[in-house]
């Protein structure tokens, strides 16, 4: 599990603060509900909810992550809870939230079905939760595939099976056995810079799995080769000749919980 720690996430949350925005008014009305942002970043849906009213806590396992969102909350004037823990074992108690948000957050968890179990298990009976999800396809995940595969390659790891959060038949057949349906709700996401290179150059720098996975692939002697298929597959995928464009699909994941524990 990349270490969210590392870099400048902070940079990246605010590339995709428009699908926090979008899941928070989804929720509406939240005044006087209780939060839980899981996996919860530099705080993106958990201000926004607080902004609507409602007592949030914010929960993420990068501690540096939780400082950011804290000062973010102080500079607004909000008052959120933010902790840190482990979206996999989630130390609040059953049943004790209204609503629960993971905006791209226990996706990236190593166990992700064992996170949506626990969400599930902190969401009261008619509660709901909004996760979102990246859809494949598109060059963005062309460009994560090549990277994933290098690591991979470079430390003989083999990824878990498993059913995926995008899957929507998948997720309904988890969702039933803790007593949830589900719907989904679709989406897509522009990621823009001046160039290509540029794009990357700023992933490289700031996004934490970019920083992690780079002294792996410089270790295997495969950094160079790797950096230069990613940026042969953002210029092939660019949508903008004069600059650079590429957009991404994303699935929200509206979960709703209508059996209780003992029942």
């Amino acid at each position: 599990m990349p270490d969210w720690g590392l870099g400048r996430y902070e940079l990246i949350a605010a590339e995709i603060e428009s699908v926090a925005r979008r899941v928070v008014s989804m929720a509406a009305p939240l005044e006087g509900r209780r939060v839980l942002d899981v996996a919860c970043g530099t705080g993106n849906a958990a201000l926004l909810a607080a902004e609507a009213g409602a007592s949030v806590t914010g929960l993420d396992q990068a501690s540096r992550l939780i400082d950011v969102a804290r000062e973010r909350a102080g500079a607004q004037g909000l008052d959120v809870s933010f902790v840190v823990g482990d979206a996999m074992q989630i130390e609040l108690p059953d049943e004790s939230f209204d609503v629960v948000f993971s905006v791209f957050g226990v996706i990236f968890a190593p166990d992700p079905v064992r996170a949506f179990s626990e969400i599930i298990r902190v969401l009261r009976p008619g509660g709901k939760a909004f996760l979102t999800v990246w859809v494949p396809g598109g060059t963005i995940d062309a460009m994560v595939d090549i990277v994933i595969r290098a690591v991979n390659a470079a430390t003989g790891y083999t990824p878990p099976a498993g059913p995926a959060l995008h899957d929507a038949g998948a997720v309904g057949e988890l969702a039933a056995r803790h007593g949830a349906t589900v719907e989904f709700h679709d989406g897509e996401i522009s990621f823009v810079a001046d160039s290509p290179e540029e794009y990357l150059a700023r992933t490289e720098a700031n996004h934490p799995m970019s920083v992690g996975v780079r002294p792996i692939l410089e270790g295997a002697g495969t950094g160079e080769a790797v950096g230069e298929q990613v940026l042969a597959v953002l210029k092939a995928g660019n949508e903008d000749p004069a600059a650079f464009r590429v957009t991404s699909r994303y699935r929200v994941v509206e979960v709703t919980r209508w059996k209780a524990l003992d029942g």
